[in-house]
């Protein structure tokens, strides 16, 4: 089998099954739903720990180093690791606000506020679009994460792509092009997601926008939020501001450069992450997007994928990457139950279950070459893998079930690829 395919079993031409969530529910150990507080607080602290070390340890061989080994092992090595630490710690802020790090709310959303606040992403602000998310996965309208375009927005946002020999259609699969494109969603791609709310479907928001600067994760009373969550965003801008003044301190007492590499270089690593991690769970050539008409709660939670990072991305991310699937079904499962309660439902899903153990990295350049925008394609969707419940009102539909595509196109449809 290709390494770049999605390990299902053979389609079952969308037949209906008596599958539903409370029947996935049951397959769970009942343990795989109660979080213990104090095994929460130790990966917390394994983090911190690692962090720490790593710290310890660059300084300790930079006191013995010429100044290029130090500046490697400053500059690229410890952000690396450092990065990953602190990914880690975010991962486990991103559990409390799933309510999967402790049964006490006070206590979660307490070490959640904390850790996302030192990795200066707004706490409450994003708990409150995550949910969103979550409840609205792979809805092409409401959806809040990797909306990709259809035909027509693609066209709009690239040119006519006519297939001819016209230089930005030309440019715009170029192998140089793709790589940039891939540096600049790493670099600026989640603060510009908080900023903006770039990728979210065109009515993910619960309230009309007053325009682009309305759709940020720092507004008190932008869009993205109801009217009670004021005070909530304004305590996230708070914490933001608080970790701002932090580092300033520290950035006083130890100087610019040392903040740069203990501090500013990791925490670009962690958006890194961020964006890597989200976008290859939703993006991938077989996994479909749902219009409101054809779009159920188990078809857009079900059209994810757990990847195989290596044992030790597994480790330090806390297995986000390698159980997304039972992630989107119920998150508030915490994530040392992850393992166990996806090898529980995966003999019910059987080909709903999907798993793809190509690299990460070679996964994120086939996501950014064969995913650019999506369509309706009836025969892939009849051979596919849909979910459709007895039970379901939203029959399969064709036409209201998309596919993605590469990049540029020609008028006649025909993608082309270098």
């Amino acid at each position: 089998m290709n390494d770049t395919s999605l390990v299902t079993e053979p389609s079952r031409n969308n037949r209906t099954t008596n599958i539903d969530i409370k029947t996935i529910r049951d397959q769970i150990p009942a343990h795989c739903f109660k979080p213990s507080t104090f095994r929460s607080i130790a990966f917390v602290l394994h983090d911190l720990g690692f962090y720490f070390v790593f710290l310890a340890g660059t300084l300790c061989i930079r006191r013995y180093a010429d100044s290029w080994t130090s500046f490697i092992l400053c500059y690229v090595i410890f952000p690396y690791l450092a990065g990953i630490c602190l990914t880690g710690l975010w991962i486990l802020g991103h559990e409390a606000g799933h309510g999967a790090f402790s049964s006490n709310s006070t206590v979660a959303n307490s070490i959640g506020f904390v850790i996302h606040s030192a990795l200066m992403s707004p706490y409450f602000a994003w708990r409150s679009s995550h949910a969103r998310h979550h409840q609205h996965m792979n809805n092409l309208s409401t959806d809040l994460n990797y909306v990709p375009p259809v035909r027509k927005e693609h066209m709009i946002r690239f040119g006519t792509c006519t297939g001819g020999n016209d230089w930005s259609d030309m440019m715009e699969d170029a192998p140089i092009v793709i790589f940039l494109r891939i540096l600049l969603q790493h670099v600026i791609g989640w603060p510009w997601y908080l900023l903006s709310h770039i990728t979210a479907g065109p009515n993910s928001s619960p309230r009309k926008s007053r325009g682009w600067w309305d759709n940020s994760h720092f507004l008190p009373n932008s869009s993205l939020f109801r009217k009670d969550e004021f005070w909530y965003i304004l305590v996230s801008d708070v914490g933001i501001l608080s970790m701002c003044a932090v580092l300033y301190t520290v950035g006083q007492s130890f100087g610019s450069a040392a903040m740069v590499w203990t501090y500013v270089l990791p925490w670009m690593w962690v958006n890194h992450w961020i964006v890597m991690i989200t976008y290859l769970h939703h993006t991938s050539p077989s996994l479909p997007k749902y219009t409101p008409e054809s779009w159920t709660y188990l078809r857009g939670a079900l059209a994810t994928v757990d990847r195989d990072p290596g044992f030790f991305l597994k480790h330090m991310f806390h297995h986000i990457i390698d159980t997304h699937v039972v992630h989107h079904l119920f998150p508030r499962i915490p994530h040392y139950h992850a393992q166990e309660a996806t090898e529980a439902i995966k003999p019910l899903l059987g080909a709903y279950y999907h798993v793809d153990r190509t690299s990460l990295w070679r996964a994120l350049w086939i996501a950014f070459t064969e995913c650019q925008w999506v369509e309706p394609d009836s025969d892939k969707t009849f051979q596919a893998n849909i979910y459709n419940s007895s039970t379901d009102t939203q029959e399969v539909d064709g036409r209201a079930i998309l596919w993605y595509r590469p990049g540029c196109f020609n008028i006649q449809g025909k993608s082309r690829k270098w």
